[in-house]
């Protein structure tokens, strides 16, 4: 079936930012699923979905969805469930879209309410961008903690280094004792804060690679 130039233009916009998609080590596979179909009800009703879910929070899923849509076109709710318009010159697609959590796992199914089969592949890619975004999330809270951490190891060092010297000061085999100690600390935090940076980089590495 010839999809019509509304159908292309639409999925050129979805999937553009996919190119460049690729995975890597920071996402680990128990995080997602893969898209599949099923029904699933739609204010009493039910209609075959396209979804997949993950285990990051339904607030944050629901937060960067919600800003998705809004920029993809149209976003109105009703209940729980997100209608997105997408806009492309003259015309226009309506998606409804449900996100709920079950056993553990939050999942967002995406409908078009009309099972037309030219909006299956616009569905499909619509979901894989709203994945790619959350793995982008995901991967930019783990960077917020790995900083946290840098910036705590940083403060205790920095301490080390204003106290320690005192110690030599005090004749004493404690304070010689515990001079020592304090340098095989601050060689710990050295290996610390140098291995967390290894990481760090790592993680912004794969943050742009998504």
């Amino acid at each position: 079936m010839q999809l019509n130039s509304f159908f292309r233009n639409t999925i050129f916009l979805i999937i553009l930012p996919l190119i460049s998609f690729s995975e890597k080590i920071k996402i680990p596979n128990i995080l997602f699923s893969e898209i599949g179909i099923s029904k699933q009800e739609f204010n009493d009703a039910k209609y075959n979905s396209q979804s997949f879910s993950c285990l990051i929070p339904l607030k944050i899923i629901n937060y960067e969805v919600e800003k998705f849509y809004s920029e993809l076109g149209s976003l109105t709710k009703e209940k729980k469930i997100l209608m997105n318009t997408i806009k492309n010159k003259n015309e226009q697609l309506k998606l409804s879209s449900l996100i709920v959590k079950k056993n553990k796992r939050s999942f967002i199914y995406v409908t078009d309410m009309n099972e037309k089969e030219e909006n299956k592949l616009i569905i499909r890619n619509l979901l894989l961008s709203i994945k790619r975004i959350l793995k982008k999330r995901y991967i930019n809270d783990y960077i917020k903690e790995i900083e946290s951490d840098i910036k705590k190891i940083d403060k205790k060092q920095n301490k080390l280094i204003r106290k320690n010297p005192k110690y030599l000061e005090i004749n004493s085999m404690f304070f010689y004792k515990l001079f020592q100690k304090n340098e095989s600390k601050k060689v710990d935090l050295k290996i610390s804060l140098e291995k967390l940076y290894e990481e760090l980089d790592e993680a912004k590495a794969a943050y742009n690679d998504i």
